[in-house]
């Protein structure tokens, strides 16, 4: 099997998709263009490999690639493609689309895993659980697979799989998950649908147990001698204060290496953070989303106080742990003073790591549909590459002042002084100068948050960076 994509990025979910898939006798291997070369490049290299099945791991806008680039190879190559992630999961009409022959909804380890077993035995592959497939011009519509319920059963992530054929993926940082799945009901995330999608299939939220995840950072700790920073990547790390208890223990002891997670400032306690600070918590990440409480709870059902987000931040101020704050400008209805708040809020805790994005509305989820049937869209709701950094879609009188305060967000809250200021120029039409202060604050941000030096924010993220920033909107 190959796996093409068109970002050079390490993806987890591949990663587990080809560990299993070689486990059991399988070969796989990852494509990835340069950024000078055209798709016409990465054919000439699956021709060489000649595989049965190309997937393509897809978000909403980066389909958009991936359906021109399978349109190449099917014009030049007998093979099957097969599109998973979270685009199809939540946008299975994408099977309909010519050069896509399959769908994978959902965990997709054990769908390939049967996929390839069966074409390797040339036997009927159209009844495979969280598959779609075309047949006879027809859709074939499987039902879901159940979640996998032993997260341990599963091998470690193919890494290889990346830092072999490119080496520059190689950083100081590696990214670990310990659970799957996410309880909560935000109206700007897909959860909701993905929740819906496996109603009765197993227990939603999974933990691996301590013990497995330990032994994998471990083992990639003794491999990746550069690795100097873990990252977990779960949607809140801080669910089960058993599980985090045990986690904190070991990893002080066993690991010890500087780590970041996700966290929910409701779910916070003292004993939580004072736990997470001893077994060398760096730094963490969690949503604020708004300043203003009514929209935080109200319209995005984020669930969390202003006074838990002060609490949480007074905890990490005082146990030594830096944070990342997660913002969004430019919600349906938001008006200039709601969008201040914000900004006032990230100051009066004093975040480390402000980090904002302009909102988005994604077809499928609550909010998306709220804008749409309130006609707050400037256009058809669509899967657009999201401009989360670049403009907003979202009608308003203060369009433009607040794209120009998404971009001026991080000075505004790291140094108050300038605020009256801010106020000011905003009033301008969004300009360059905007963007490119907005994108050394947000490098300074990335970099020193997550731990990265310079030569990996340049060598691995600044184009891709600058490709979504200034094009946002170009497939």
């Amino acid at each position: 099997m190959a796996f093409v994509q068109h970002i050079r990025f390490e993806y987890l979910g591949v990663m587990y998709v080809s560990s299993l898939l070689k486990k059991n006798g399988h070969q796989v291997e990852m494509f990835i263009p340069k950024r000078s070369q055209k798709i016409g490049h990465i054919v000439k290299e699956l021709s060489a490999f000649k595989p049965d099945l190309v997937g393509f791991s897809c978000t909403t806008g980066t389909h958009k690639w991936a359906l021109k680039c399978a349109e190449a190879i099917k014009h030049i190559l007998p093979t099957k493609t097969v599109f998973g992630g979270p685009h199809p999961t939540y946008f299975p009409e994408i099977i309909d689309e010519p050069p896509v022959d399959i769908i994978c909804r959902g965990e997709g380890e054990y769908p390939l895993l049967d996929l390839a077993d069966k074409i390797d035995r040339d036997e009927d592959i159209t009844s495979t659980l969280s598959c779609w497939f075309k047949k006879n011009g027809k859709i074939v519509r499987n039902d879901q697979r159940p979640l996998i319920e032993d997260l341990n059963h599963l091998p470690f992530p193919d890494r290889e799989l990346y830092t072999t054929k490119y080496p520059s993926l190689r950083k100081s940082q590696k990214v670990f998950i310990a659970s799957r799945g996410c309880p909560f009901n935000c109206t700007f995330c897909f959860n909701h649908q993905y929740k819906k999608l496996y109603k009765g299939k197993g227990t939603f939220v999974r933990y691996r147990s301590v013990e497995n995840l330990i032994q994998e950072i471990q083992e990639v700790s003794d491999r990746e001698k550069e690795m100097r920073t873990v990252y977990m990547q779960d949607d809140t790390l801080i669910l089960d204060k058993e599980w985090v208890q045990e986690f904190a223990d070991r990893y002080a002891r066993e690991i010890h290496l500087p780590f970041i997670c996700l966290i929910r400032a409701d779910l916070t306690d003292e004993s939580t953070i004072q736990k997470l600070s001893e077994a060398c918590c760096k730094n963490v990440f969690f949503g604020i989303e708004t300043g203003s409480e009514y929209l935080r709870n109200t319209l995005l059902k984020k669930g969390v106080t202003d006074e838990q987000i002060c609490y949480t931040a007074q905890l990490l101020k005082k146990y030594g742990i830096k944070f990342r704050t997660y913002n969004m400008l430019g919600l349906p209805g938001e008006t200039m003073e709601e969008a201040y708040k914000t900004i006032e809020l990230n100051m009066k805790i004093k975040t480390d790591y402000p980090w904002c994005a302009l909102f988005h509305p994604f077809p499928g989820t609550e909010l998306g549909k709220y804008a749409e049937e309130h006609h707050l869209l400037e256009s058809p709701i669509d899967n657009s590459l999201p401009s989360f950094f670049k403009t907003s879609r979202i009608k308003s009188i203060h369009k433009n002042e607040l794209i120009n305060l998404q971009k001026l967000f991080f000075w505004g809250v790291r140094f108050p002084r300038l605020m009256p200021v801010i106020k000011r120029i905003i009033k301008r039409r969004p300009n360059v100068l905007f963007e490119i202060l907005f994108l050394i604050g947000y490098a300074w941000s990335y970099m020193r948050s997550e731990n990265l030096t310079l030569r990996e924010v340049w060598s691995i993220g600044w184009m891709n960076l600058m490709r979504f920033f200034f094009k946002a909107e170009q497939p």
